[in-house]
């Protein structure tokens, strides 16, 4: 199914619950997505956070009511799940500029987030290679951790501090690095939660670790594996093309919260014709 599909039902689903109690899950497990992966999705398609967008559906459509209707401040906060008529009025406020009561004095205007539909979007998404294949057994590695936003990328960083203390890694397979992004899935994502990015290499054992350094085992899988070509600048691009592109139309699905980057001996950074993998588990 396209990509289109996916969306647009969690955004139906979305105005179907918008007086039910509803979480991120139950959003993306309609649009088929893990919590994490479909934030990431909708967030680079409608420049929302899936929180924010019901948040301003939510409050829109109390906005109607409170002109429209007689009905009390305080039953229209719990019947749109504010925790109390308080935190309705502070959210209101805080979006509209305007207070509830002022609105309802007024009568009016009505103030509009209306909900979004696909078509609306100016969604151009990268024409991708066909990935291969690869089938990578259970792994250790041992590297460099930060924690990163949506908003606010602290990976570059870290990538400062770890390639000079590469070479310290003992019991290393290979050459080669890897970036390993993965979140805390008990956690409900938005654009300033924290994700963590792992800059690491493999190991055949992971018995002695250098000060400063932490490490990490991956389960065997199946992943698809996506060549970046030049720049770093324009690795996002490439992020997208998978996620809302590929992916939304392969068949497959992401089996697990996490991806990782590999680079080997094809990689030199600022160079136009470098090349990294992008390693993405999946299942039919």
């Amino acid at each position: 199914m396209k990509l289109s599909y996916h969306v647009q039902s969690a955004l139906d689903y979305i105005e179907a619950h918008l007086k039910d109690n509803i979480s991120l899950e139950d959003i993306s497990d309609e649009a088929n997505y893990s919590p994490w992966h479909f934030h990431r999705l909708f967030f680079r398609i409608t420049g929302y956070s899936v929180g924010e967008y019901l948040r301003k559906r939510r409050l829109t459509e109390a906005c109607k009511e409170l002109v429209f209707t007689m009905r009390s401040i305080a039953c229209i906060a719990k019947d749109y799940k504010f925790e109390s008529q308080a935190s309705f009025t502070r959210s209101f406020k805080n979006t509209f500029q305007s207070t509830p009561g002022a609105i309802r004095r007024s009568l009016g205007p009505v103030i509009s987030f209306p909900p979004l539909h696909f078509h609306n979007f100016n969604h151009k998404g990268e024409t991708m290679i066909t990935p291969r294949f690869e089938k990578k057994a259970a792994f250790k590695v041992i590297g460099m951790q930060c924690t990163s936003t949506m908003n606010n990328n602290t990976i570059p960083q870290l990538w400062e501090k770890f390639n000079p203390n590469a070479s310290l890694i003992p019991n290393a397979v290979s050459m080669c690095c890897l970036g390993i992004c993965y979140s805390d899935s008990s956690v409900t994502p938005s654009n300033n939660t924290p994700f963590y990015y792992l800059a690491c290499r493999e190991v055949s054992s992971i018995t002695e670790i250098p000060e400063g350094m932490m490490s990490k085992e991956l389960p065997a899988a199946e992943y698809a594996v996506f060549e970046h070509i030049g720049s770093l600048d324009t690795l996002d691009k490439t992020y997208k093309a998978i996620y809302d592109e590929w992916l939304a139309d392969s068949g497959f699905k992401q089996t697990k919260d996490y991806d990782f980057e590999l680079y080997d001996c094809r990689f030199s950074f600022g160079d136009p014709k470098s090349i990294m993998e992008i390693w993405i588990p999946i299942s039919r």
